[in-house]
């Protein structure tokens, strides 16, 4: 009866230890499908696309306009601090 036992509870042992390891170990990787072809665009997504790039240097050369405008104003700006400063120099003299 004791033998029975004894069998019993290593069996169960056992058994937990091999679920144990069984639950630890890595999953079997999954398989991979092969990548799809890069779809080749159509002439009317290539005219889109030549469109939209046409629109973004329209825009380049606007951006690039109104920074020369900025940049110029504050040129100005700097001057006419230079100008006041000046003044309260000769201001102070005087």
């Amino acid at each position: 009866m004791q033998t029975v036992r004894i069998f019993i509870i290593s069996a169960a042992i056992l058994a937990g230890a091999v679920i144990g390891i069984a639950q630890t170990s890595e999953p079997a990787p999954v398989p991979m499908q092969a990548a799809t072809p890069a779809l080749v665009p159509d002439a009317k997504q290539q005219a889109e696309m030549a469109e939209n790039i046409k629109e973004l240097q329209e825009l380049k050369v606007q951006n690039d306009e109104i920074l020369k405008q900025q940049q110029a104003a504050l040129e100005a700006l700097d001057d006419l601090q230079r100008e006041a400063d000046q003044m309260r120099i000769y201001s102070k003299r005087g």
